[in-house]
């Protein structure tokens, strides 16, 4: 029964769908595991360049990594941004308020009749800094803050992530599981929902 089962479809030319095919084109051959797109549109570079110094030439070496824009696309979390920048700013801001302060106090009490406007050019500089140190402090949590809930959710993408698959002729990235094409920026979009990123 199933080998006449297997000769009536051989005769009628069906042949059995691939559960990796895409389901817009219906076709294989051009499809391919997103990490593995991911992954191989990164290409590392390195070598030897001119560089100057007044009339004076020499080689300087330069390395990098190219990355294909379908490779960027279906990079699965953004870049983790540093946050030390913002600690440093917010150290250095507190370090100047203090010493502003200092010398606004000591003009403040050695002037016995400052005007209103010498007064606030005397202030203004302690509250200068005392507003960068406040926003280095802020923008300092709120990074770390990101960074942290990237990281936390990075696991969950990447089960999502490492389940899917790209056909380069739609342009396309679908599950095995069901019949729907996922368009780069809404996989993008997708999977930045499930990480929670907040960037």
């Amino acid at each position: 029964m199933i080998a006449s089962r297997g000769a009536a479809a051989m005769d009628t030319g069906e042949t059995a769908q691939s559960p990796l095919a895409c389901p817009q084109c219906r076709e294989v051959d051009q499809v391919q595991h997103v990490p593995a797109v991911h992954q191989g549109g990164r290409v590392s570079y390195q070598g030897l360049g001119p560089a100057y110094t007044g009339t004076t030439g020499y080689a300087t070496p330069y390395h990098g990594v190219a990355t294909s824009a379908v490779s960027s696309a279906l990079n699965p979390a953004p870049p983790i941004r540093g946050a030390s920048g913002y600690l440093v700013l917010a150290v250095l801001a507190t370090i100047f308020t203090g010493l502003a302060g200092i010398v606004a106090l000591s003009l403040t009490v050695a002037s016995e009749h400052i005007s209103v406007i010498g007064q606030f050019w005397t202030w203004i500089w302690p509250a200068l800094g005392l507003g960068m140190s406040v926003l280095g402090f802020l923008q300092y949590a709120h990074r770390s803050r990101a960074n942290t809930q990237m990281r936390q959710g990075s696991q969950r993408v990447l089960d999502v992530w490492s389940r899917a698959w790209f056909c380069h002729r739609c342009g396309m990235v679908f599950f095995p599981e069901t019949d729907q094409v996922i368009p780069l920026h809404a996989f993008r979009a997708y999977l930045w929902q499930i990480g929670d990123y907040r960037v």
